[in-house]
């Protein structure tokens, strides 16, 4: 495992941003799992990246269970525990394009409504409302110049942060798999097996905080001194 000084200044220093999401809703909702169905189909990119992913911005309690807002509402609203577990079991991550993504979603719930002798209702006041989002993005004044600055401020920055450089990262760069951190130390720092460690991390099951904590601890395992906090 190769060894490097925590102290060690990077080439280009880490500069952390901080996000919030301005919530758009479209006037499209679903009472029951058809009328999901049926939307969904004409559905942009924008809100299926919303309901799939930004959703853990946007609610004010993490539901670590349900990884995805299609998930909670047939959990909640339908009250139907076996099609939540099926709308949580697939990874976005896994498909190359959004239109994959989707299609995917709709092909669970085709299966699910075919065995179905009747249509799932929500209640009253319960339905799936559709929503897409504009992301405001602000930087940070907390450039981290070493791996001991990047691991303290990595520790301090709001959940937010953690989405907008591990999640939102792999649409900017356009690279499922790479996220800014990891890209980060790949281009600074002799460090593969972090590297690799940090792109294997199965992100889309995990919460914001034990992504957090995860980065944090394969930091100290690979540079053991650098994270005394843990």
């Amino acid at each position: 495992m190769a060894h490097v000084d925590p102290n060690q200044p990077a080439l280009n220093p880490f500069r952390f941003s901080e996000c919030f999401l301005m919530s758009m809703p479209l006037g499209k909702k679903a009472a029951n799992l058809r009328e999901l169905f049926d939307i969904l189909q004409e559905s942009n990119e924008a809100v299926l990246n919303y309901h799939l992913l930004q959703f853990r911005l946007a609610v004010t309690q993490p539901f670590v269970e349900y990884p995805n807002e299609f998930a909670l509402w047939a959990a909640t609203a339908l009250q139907d525990p076996k099609l939540a577990e099926k709308l949580s079991s697939f990874d976005p991550f896994d498909y190359d394009t959004m239109v994959q993504v989707r299609q995917a979603v709709l092909d669970v719930l085709e299966e699910y409504l075919w065995n179905l002798p009747a249509v799932p209702w929500a209640r009253p006041g319960f339905e799936f409302h559709f929503c897409e989002s504009s992301m405001v993005v602000i930087r940070q004044e907390m450039p981290a110049s070493t791996l001991r600055e990047f691991c303290g401020v990595l520790s301090k920055v709001g959940l937010d942060s953690v989405y907008y450089h591990f999640f939102e990262a792999r649409h900017r760069l356009e690279m499922r798999q790479i996220d800014d951190y990891s890209y980060w130390i790949d281009t600074n720092f002799d460090l593969p097996e972090l590297v690799a460690a940090i792109r294997d991390i199965d992100i889309y099951f995990y919460g914001l905080s034990e992504i957090r904590e995860t980065l944090l601890r394969l930091i100290h395992e690979h540079l053991g001194e650098l994270c005394d906090h843990l």
